[in-house]
Order: C-alpha cells, then structure tokens, then sequence
C-alpha cells in the first residue's frame, strides 16, 4: 500500500517534462540515439550535442534564426543556425541549402542529411548557449529524469 501512496505522490509532485519548443529537425521517431556528454575541460573529449535517427535525408530548421555559417568543418558539412536569444544550433554532416546570412522560419528544409556520422542515418546536433556547449534535450521535449538509486554499501559508511 505504502508503495502505491508514494508513487501517486510522486506522480502528483514532479512536473511533466516542458513540452518542446523546437520542432525535431529529422523525419522519423524522435529517438536520441548519442546523449551529450559535456567535457571535463573546454578542450577535452565529450560528445557536444545529440545524435538523432533520420529516416529521411531532409533538414528542417528546428528554431528560427539567422544562417551564421554554412560550409565544410574537417570535411563535413555544417550548418548554424544564430537564434534571436543568441543561441547557436549546430548540425552536421549535411549540404546546405541556405546560405550565409539567411533567415529560416522554424521548420524550413534547410539541409540534405549525409551519411557517415553514425552506423545508421543520423544527424548530430549541437546547441551553444554564451560560448558554451549543452545539451539541447529540453528543446526538444526530451528531459530525462535524475534516478535516485539505493545506497547500499555507502549507507554504512
């Protein structure tokens, strides 16, 4: 009984996730299929961004904004994407189909998806917010929640 109590409880305390506020920029179920992983230091190993599954190779713009840069990064194409807060969206490996300085509306086809960036089609997606790089999860409408686990052994000190 206590467990039943506890879970309407907690289901009655935590928010739902923020719905999201970008459109998904892929075609297809909305699966993460690489989580970020920030760096310990500005120029340390980490994965900058999420790797989405694609079943199509069309691009939508998943925020409006302005074209900052369209062009090859170590021989993949990448596209970005300044919002009017500033912040800067990222995708790769794509062609672009705007250029410099454009402005895109929220859900223009803005890219070709290439391959090679994971085993399946996938578009990796970068957010950078004030120079630094995070997680664009809640944009999308993708929290994940913090699992509190047992303490076990560390409980007895």
């Amino acid at each position: 009984m206590f467990i039943g109590v506890a879970a309407v409880v907690l289901i009655l305390i935590i928010p739902p996730a923020p719905a999201a506020i970008w459109d998904w920029p892929t075609e297809g179920p909305h699966t993460v299929v690489r989580d970020f992983r920030a760096p310990s230091s500005p120029w340390g190993p980490g994965h900058r961004g999420l790797d989405l599954a694609a079943t199509s190779t069309e691009i939508r713009a998943p925020a409006p904004g302005v074209i900052s840069f369209s062009g090859m990064v170590a021989d993949r194409g990448v596209l970005t994407i300044r919002t009017a807060e500033g912040s800067l969206i990222s995708m790769e490996p794509v062609t672009a189909l705007v250029t410099a300085g454009d402005v895109v509306a929220q859900g223009d086809v803005i890219a070709q998806l290439e391959p090679g960036h994971c085993a399946e089609l996938c578009l990796h997606l970068g957010l950078r917010e004030g120079g630094k790089y995070r997680s664009p999860r809640r944009e999308l409408g993708v929290l994940q929640r913090a699992v509190l686990l047992p303490l076990g052994d560390y409980a007895r000190g």
